[in-house]
Order: structure tokens, then sequence, then C-alpha cells
């Protein structure tokens, strides 16, 4: 029971007090305020309920709600404590009106009461509880488990990436030349136009379209092919007698 119900309960009983109070002082007698004295021990039992529930409260409200725990017990006792000052003043008034035992049959009464109230209203308060308690506790396991769940995966799909390394796909040559990564020159023929002799070495001139010119070396045994296919290479420029020499001077070394 929470601070405000226990007030409740307290107010139910205060008010059911002085009904008691007045029927006895105008000579009625217990079984004419059977209504008001039920309602007083309905109120007393509930009250002590409380308290016992504030003693020992569930776990869950333990961690997650200890001020509330706090606050509903410290509730609990004050309105124990005003309730006992009821009790006092009650059995003293029956017994110095009714005899003792008045005060005996109260006490039957009030057991008979809080037993009704403990198979009825309290143990549904415990099963409603009870339940709450469980839908708390599995609602924390859910997303303390969704939390741990979610961290493992980040961890687990960051592992992976560092491990697997992306390695681009190797294509064939025909593919690159297709892409246009790999550039074909482009070829023409290159006829033979002049040949230098040096010693033993043949230096061999070609031109081809667009003033493609290329300079070939061989030995003079095998000679120059009169014509093969060249890199097309537009406006060239045609070796130089003096830098074929030299070249052929450095070959022939």
């Amino acid at each position: 029971m929470d601070p405000v119900t226990i007030s409740l309960a307290v107010g139910v009983a205060s008010k059911a007090f002085s009904a008691i109070k007045q029927g006895f002082a105008v000579g009625r007698d217990i079984e004419q305020m059977s209504g008001d004295i039920g309602r007083w021990m309905g109120a007393v039992s509930d009250v002590d309920n409380a308290e016992k529930q504030a003693k020992n409260p569930p776990l869950f409200g333990k961690l997650f709600s200890a001020g509330s725990v706090e606050e509903a017990a410290m509730a609990a006792y004050a309105a124990k404590k005003k309730l006992e000052e009821q009790r006092y003043e009650l059995k003293m008034f029956l017994n110095l009106t009714h005899g003792p035992q008045a005060y005996e049959e109260l006490l039957q009464m009030e057991g008979q009461i809080r037993k009704e109230r403990q198979q009825t209203i309290y143990k549904q308060q415990q099963l409603r509880r009870q339940v709450g308690e469980g839908i708390a506790w599995l609602f924390l396991v859910l997303v303390i488990g969704g939390f741990v769940l979610l961290v493992a995966s980040m961890w687990f799909n960051k592992a992976r990436a560092d491990v697997y390394k992306y390695t681009p796909k190797d294509y064939t040559r025909q593919q690159k030349i297709h892409q246009g990564k790999i550039i074909l020159p482009v070829m023409t023929t290159c006829r033979l136009k002049k040949r230098k002799v040096y010693k033993d070495k043949l230096a061999c001139i070609y031109q081809g379209a667009q003033k493609t010119f290329t300079l070939d070396f061989t030995d003079i045994a095998n000679g120059c092919p009169r014509k093969y296919k060249c890199v097309l290479d537009p406006n060239g420029k045609e070796p130089s007698i003096d830098s074929v020499m030299e070249s052929l001077r450095s070959i022939a070394k």
C-alpha cells in the first residue's frame, strides 16, 4: 500500500472510531454497531498488512523504488501508532462500561475479519504484486538482453570487418582493354628507307604513315627486313646520319 492508501485507511478508521464512541455513549451494544466496528477493524487490518509489506518489500522495489518503499514504511508506522491509541482508548472504554468480556468479544470479531480479509483482499493483492514484479523483472531482463545483443552484434560486425578486407577483382587483359584501362597502340606498316653499316653492325631506318620513323640495329648477316608492323608515331623526326653512326660505333665496341 502506498502512503495515500494508508492515509485513506486511517481516515476510515478514525471516522468509524468516532461513530463507535458515540454509539457506546448513547447505550448501543456491540451488535448494533457491528457495521462501524467492522469498518474500523478492516481499516486496522489494512494498516497492519501495509506495515508487514513495508518491512518485507519486493526486491525490485528495493532496487528501483527505495524512496517510495521507505515513505510507505514511515506512513504505515505512523498510522499503526495512531490506531494503537484508538485501540487502547476503545479497550479502556469497554472495560469501564461493559466489562472485560466486551473487549474479548471485540477481539474475536476482529480475528474473524482479519482472517476473511487475508483470504480475499490480501491474497489477491499479493498475487497482483507478484505478477507485477515478475513482469517488471521480465521487462528488465529483455532490455538488458537486447542491449547486450546489440553491443555483441556491433562488436562482431567490427571484428569481421577488420578480418575481411575487400580485394578488387582482377580482370583479364582483354577485359581491361574493353574497360579502357589498357590502351592498345595504333600500329602501322613501317618500310625500310635507309641502311647504314659500321664494321659488322647494321642500322635500319624505317618510315611509316604520318611521318613515323623507327631505328633498329642488327648484324650484317641478318640484314634489315623490308617492312614490319611498328607503333604509329605521327610527325616524327628522321634519325640523323651522325646519331646513327654514333649509335653504331657504341654498339660495335
